[in-house]
């Protein structure tokens, strides 16, 4: 799939996530003949597709490209090693070299590709390691986390009283944390998901993200398995300085939540901290939840 059609594509599916109708198109046309996504309607004027189509594209994207067309941009760069094969400029249409790697970190010993690796006694952001090169993770859970603050801070994490009503191997403080990574071009996200995204259906995922609405989408559109959030989101309205900013600059996000809640048959728990953060029109950060010691909870995601 080259850049126009996977663009093109992507905005669609970002736009509706759970099915909807592209206007008929070369592009749209090219989709559905290279790649059988979606039915024409009988007048041709519209392409309408379902979760199923989304799924199935979603697949043959990640095989041939390896990068989910859902939320990964093109990858139409390579390594600067990789390029330096064929041009004398390594740097030509290369991406930044951090890209392959990501920054794990961990509450007790790294146990990565079968070996167990000694923590360091002191503060540490953790470990920027080559995504590529870890093949295992024998850790008993993985959480992706949205602030780099959180990745040094990890023993002021409150883990004591999450809920234990969970019938599954989730031991936080034997956790394997990843840091999600920067929204700029030379420190994306996108290694970071796939390491993530890798271990699905074989290792717990949670998504640690802020109690506001990009927090929630973020964790809905992770591909984790549950969201670790606040236990009680009505502390959202805690007594802080200042006025609160972020939740009028989330139009996109809560508009996504909102069409999040009509495609969903039965109410799902994330959507009663959303019902909260409305009431109170009010947003947490993860600074916030370490800083004051504030309870944990995690809430199981549905996977769409």
């Amino acid at each position: 799939m080259n850049k126009q059609l996977y663009n093109f594509t992507q905005d669609k599916l970002q736009k509706n996530r759970q099915g909807g109708q592209i206007k008929n198109s070369a592009l749209a046309i090219r989709l559905h003949k290279d790649y059988h996504f979606g039915q024409f309607d009988l007048s041709k004027k519209h392409l309408t597709f379902n979760l199923t189509d989304i799924l199935a594209l979603s697949k043959e994207i990640q095989r041939t490209l390896g990068v989910e067309i859902r939320n990964d941009s093109y990858p139409n760069k390579t390594s600067r090693v990789t390029n330096a094969g064929v041009n004398r400029s390594e740097k030509e249409n290369s991406y930044a070299v951090s890209k392959d790697f990501i920054l794990i970190n961990s509450l007790s010993d790294l146990k990565i590709n079968k070996t167990i690796y000694k923590s360091s006694p002191f503060t540490s952001l953790g470990n920027y390691i080559k995504a590529d090169e870890i093949q295992s993770v024998e850790h008993s859970v993985i959480v992706l986390v949205e602030n780099l603050a959180v990745m040094a801070n990890l023993k002021l994490i409150n883990l004591t009283a999450l809920c234990d009503e969970i019938d599954l191997p989730i031991d936080l403080t034997k956790a394997l944390w990843l840091y999600r990574g920067d929204v700029k071009p030379q420190q994306t996200t996108n290694t970071s998901y796939q390491f993530f995204r890798r271990f699905k259906g074989k290792i717990p995922l949670i998504c640690f993200s802020d109690l506001d609405p990009k927090g929630i989408e973020i964790a809905l559109t992770s591909q984790a398995d549950f969201w670790l959030t606040l236990k009680n989101t009505h502390e959202v309205a805690m007594a802080l300085l200042g006025s609160e900013q972020e939740w009028y600059k989330q139009k996109s996000a809560i508009d996504f939540l909102l069409k999040q809640e009509k495609t969903n048959e039965e109410k799902q728990p994330w959507q009663y901290s959303f019902d909260i953060l409305q009431h109170h029109k009010k947003t947490l950060k993860q600074e916030h939840m370490l800083k004051h010691k504030l309870e944990l909870a995690l809430l199981k995601i549905n996977d769409k």
